[in-house]
């Protein structure tokens, strides 16, 4: 089923506070959520405001209303048809009446100017004139009334108020006031959804279907259909886009390889999780492969040892019990560990993807900011799985002693992509050799040609802080495998 999602956005000839002058022009902005991969449908939508951290659920069906705050409230005069105004200054309380276009379900809410919603009241109206009492404290408001076949906006500066709680309170309307009889309770549900915004702002779309789940990143610039591509394996959308990739001279504990260059990457997917145990042994288990963890009909690499079986005091990856692989207790949905190159590359292959780029892993971590880590220019122990003994740049953690193993992936919160433990649980396979990094702006850089070892990336459960760094390289030799070691898949659109 496709969840269509409908934008308004309306402008304003001055803001209160604000000294800019906007357009009068209306901007309507319509996107078609559809699916494809394992299946067509599309569920519920979580939108994110990832600029403002605000987040709106959309259900299947229902429609958001994504208005601009910094322009959506029309200037109204005091003999404006849509909405009327008065004010009782020793009280607070303000009056609005306004006209129904027909009887039904009408929506009343007050917005602060931050676009954090401070109270709303749905009511049944009758068609024709109504009216409504709000009761504020002092401050400015975005006040708006909808219904069907009508929408009206108003700012508000509300007087000093009395009340400790805001209100709103139903009056009377033109034909019967609203009392305790079912008029009230058979009012219909408004099935529409907002959410504000300002120009720029950068929202993420998370869709669900079912057991999947998909991810799209969005900055809304008009008309357009977004694709959720669902797969086994949950991911998230990666824009294109052009980014500085390395790290600046001034960076703490940077390392000379780590040179700056523009980099421009087409739009891609990306696992949102690490590949787990649990995946890892389901696609050793379909192919057969043995207690040597050789896939003998490998398409690529029929004789490398894909993963060895975990041990000792880091026995937290895969056991084989002598006729297939599985995760040890309690690990189902950590980080598979002990995989070679080969092994990550084979299940890429076997899933339809591939290992990213060493540009796009840290294009996708960086996920548009620029400091040292995704989250800042600090990583803390709430924020990723790490050595917390060695925090970073004179950052302090509230608990110094880590947990000494992999977590299950989505721990802790995720980047702005979407992305999950991009810092620190386990280094991640890399499809690239090593090399050195040209001066010179590059377009989907794919590394050298040949070498001896493969590039890693993101820090592990035992790393300092230091080498959780989003541009920190590591290297290892393909056939290595050893217990901080996994990886996750890319895809493309």
């Amino acid at each position: 089923m496709n969840n269509k999602t409908t934008f308004f956005s309306t402008a304003l000839a001055t803001v209160l506070l604000l000294a800019a002058t906007h357009s009068n022009a209306a901007l309507n902005y319509s996107i078609n959520f559809t699916a494809s991969g394992v299946t067509t449908s599309v569920g519920s939508v979580q939108v994110q405001n990832l600029t403002k951290g605000t987040s709106v659920n959309v259900p299947s069906g229902n429609t958001l209303t994504l208005t601009d705050q910094a322009s959506a409230v029309d200037e109204l005069s005091s003999n404006d048809s849509g909405i009327r105004i008065s004010q009782n200054a020793s009280t607070g309380t303000t009056i609005l009446t306004f006209y129904a276009a027909q009887t039904g379900s009408t929506q009343v809410s007050a917005f602060s100017l931050d676009g954090k919603i401070v109270v709303e009241k749905i009511a049944r109206m009758e068609m024709g004139d109504n009216s409504l009492e709000l009761s504020l404290c002092a401050g400015f408001y975005v006040i708006r009334v909808s219904g069907t076949g009508y929408s009206y906006s108003s700012k508000l500066q509300s007087q000093t108020s009395t009340a400790t709680q805001a209100g709103i309170k139903f009056l009377s309307n033109n034909k019967q006031a609203e009392t305790t009889t079912p008029q009230k309770s058979s009012a219909t549900t408004i099935t529409a959804t907002s959410m504000y915004y300002e120009n720029g702002d950068q929202l993420l779309y998370t869709a669900t279907s079912g057991i999947y789940i998909a991810s799209v990143p969005d900055v809304p610039t008009g008309n357009k259909t977004t694709d959720f591509n669902f797969s086994i394996i949950p991911t998230s959308a990666i824009p294109s886009g052009t980014f500085t990739m390395g790290s600046p001279l001034t960076e703490l504990n940077r390392v000379s390889d780590e040179v700056q260059h523009s980099v421009a990457l087409t739009a891609f997917r990306m696992s949102k999780y690490e590949i787990t145990n649990s995946q890892y042994a389901a696609f050793l288990n379909t192919k057969s492969v043995g207690s040597n963890g050789i896939w003998a009909t490998a398409p690529t690499y029929p004789t490398q040892v894909l993963i060895i079986a975990s041990s000792g005091t880091t026995d937290f990856g895969l056991h084989y019990n002598g006729s297939q692989w599985v995760p040890v207790a309690g690990y189902e949905n950590s980080p598979v560990i002990y995989v070679t190159w080969y092994g990550a590359a084979e299940y890429a292959t076997y899933m339809g993807g591939t290992l990213p780029t060493e540009a796009q892993w840290e294009y996708a971590c960086r996920a548009g900011i620029t400091t040292t880590f995704n989250f800042g220019n600090f990583l803390t122990d709430l924020q990723a799985n790490y050595n917390w003994a060695y925090p970073y740049n004179g950052g302090t953690n509230t608990v110094t002693t880590s947990p000494g193993k992999t977590l299950s992936v989505g721990t802790f919160a995720p980047n702005s992509y979407g992305l999950y433990d991009m810092h620190g649980n386990v280094f991640e396979w890399c499809a690239d050799w090593i090399g050195t990094y040209s001066t010179s702006a590059q377009t989907n850089p794919t590394g050298p040609a040949t070498g001896t070892t493969r590039i890693l990336r993101g820090g592990s459960w035992s790393s300092y802080a230091q080498n959780c760094r989003s541009a920190c390289r590591y290297t290892r030799a393909p056939d290595l495998s050893l217990n901080f070691l996994g990886f996750r898949v890319v895809f493309m659109p």
